[in-house]
């Protein structure tokens, strides 16, 4: 099939690019080359909806792995298109908005699965697959969590910082509340270890409530390495304020980048994430976690982020409309191609007394 990857020159648009490269026709999509020669490299601006629409109108599958704030021009240009359109998230409130644009893609017979990556995407297959063999739960907490030996920064900064200071909603007895973020933590036991985790926004809270219908209680933690630092520069860099005629975040990109700390250049990732996803009923807690390490030139949030969507393409996922991996992906199929690509998965049931 033929593939094109929007941003597919990023952190984690190389790891799709690369996987893709196993089994299907690549075309790149960005404003910098890819590393990669085997790869058709076309530029294009996701500013320019019509411009993109025309670069990628003869593919079977458009994955959009650009910076989350340009969903809804990717979305856009893949109706204009006639393109299935394939993300990695955009945290709760460009979900939202992202749903909205539900009837067109139905009209047009297209599938826009949105929120495919790791966290949000692996965590909504697992919560498919305990719900299919236990039903609506009475509350599902999502808990992640890494470990890094590096200084080097593997995600988004404009990512990060928005988890830093946006409000954080939690569904409670079926209506969102919003908290500061940050507010609420807790210690997890990882299979990686034990990790202090804190409340954030996140994707799966836009989706989780109406996906599994009667849940009551739903909720979003994550720490890890670095963390805390992040949050502390989130206090300075966090509202993206003009200083002397510069935007903060565009600074701290370029500081970051200058002292080399943005990706692992050459040096070799060593990052493990873990992720649990907590169903819990009246007498049980039945949870599954998955932990991905490095592999090759990628770290583990990396690897698990890129490989996600490209498994779904590979299954030739099909659908009508604008759909969250839990209403779409067969979850059985998909984690035992996980499992195949070397990410750990860990079952556990338990009875609550």
């Amino acid at each position: 099939m033929k593939v094109s990857v929007l941003g597919g020159s990023g952190l984690i648009g190389r790891v799709i690019t690369k996987e893709l490269l196993r089994k299907h026709e690549v075309n790149v999509v960005d404003i910098i080359r890819p590393p990669y020669k085997e790869v058709d490299y076309i530029y294009g601006d996701l500013n320019n909806v019509d411009d993109i629409a025309n670069k990628i109108k003869n593919s079977d599958y458009v994955i959009n792995s650009a910076q989350y704030y340009f969903n809804l021009n990717a979305m856009k240009a893949s109706l204009k298109a006639g393109v299935n359109y394939i993300d990695l998230g955009g945290l709760y409130w460009m979900t939202r908005k992202q749903l909205e644009l539900n009837d067109e893609f139905e009209r047009e017979g297209l599938l826009a699965l949105v929120g495919m990556g790791a966290e949000p995407g692996v965590t909504n297959v697992i919560a498919k697959y305990i719900y299919n063999r236990f039903g609506t739960p009475e509350a599902i907490n999502l808990r992640d969590g890494w470990i890094n030996y590096s200084e080097k920064i593997d995600w988004s900064i404009d990512t990060q910082m928005d988890e830093m200071v946006m409000d954080a909603p939690v569904f409670e007895n079926g209506e969102y509340k919003y908290y500061k973020p940050l507010s609420k933590s807790e210690e997890v036991d990882f299979t990686i270890g034990r990790i202090k985790v804190y409340l954030t926004i996140h994707s799966e809270l836009a989706t989780f409530p109406s996906s599994f219908e009667g849940v009551k209680y739903v909720d979003w933690m994550e720490g890890g390495t670095g963390f805390e630092q992040v949050a502390f520069l989130s206090r300075l860099f966090g509202d993206d304020a003009e200083v002397m005629g510069i935007k903060a975040r565009r600074y701290l990109k370029e500081l970051l980048r200058s002292k080399g700390l943005l990706g692992y250049n050459n040096e070799k990732p060593n990052e493990m994430e873990a992720c649990k996803v907590i169903f819990k009923y009246l007498n049980k807690e039945v949870s599954m976690e998955f932990i991905s390490g490095p592999k090759g030139e990628f770290d583990g949030t990396q690897y698990v982020t890129g490989i996600s969507p490209v498994i779904t393409v590979d299954m030739k996922v099909e659908g009508r409309g604008v759909l969250p991996p839990e209403k779409v992906i067969d979850s059985e199929i998909f984690l035992n191609r996980l499992k195949e690509k070397e990410v750990k998965l860990i079952y556990s049931e338990k009875i609550m007394l």
